[in-house]
């Protein structure tokens, strides 16, 4: 058996990002779903080996997995996990355009709040 290594390292870019689409939009876009694919590559490839294990060593199905129903130790596991994976998904944009947008939007609250104080 070949043991995992680095299991909690996060890999985030460092420094500047160059822009390769044109705008930043689209190129947070581009990250995002990037880093969806890769989430979703890692998910089926240890889907496929868990129902290869489970179906060799003779135990549950499909059907026993359809009607599965989580315990709250469960619900909170999987929602630990996937709130992980919403950072990852959806960090790029965020770390990305949010700063911008948020620049943006303050700026425009000030103008609203200078032209009504008129």
């Amino acid at each position: 058996m070949v043991e995992r290594t680095n299991l909690d390292r996060k890999v985030f870019a460092k420094g500047s990002q160059p822009v390769v689409f044109g705008d930043q939009t689209t190129d947070a876009l581009a990250g995002m779903v990037l880093a969806l694919l890769g989430e979703v590559v890692v998910l089926k490839d240890r889907l496929d080996a868990n129902e290869r294990l489970l179906k060799a060593a003779g135990l549950h199905g499909t059907a026993d997995v359809d009607v599965f129903n989580p315990d709250a130790e469960v619900r909170a596991h999987r929602g630990a996990y996937r709130q992980a994976i919403y950072d990852r998904v959806l960090g790029v944009a965020r770390d990305r355009l949010l700063p911008e947008a948020l620049a943006e939007q303050q700026a425009y609250e000030g103008e609203v709040a200078r032209v009504a104080a008129d």
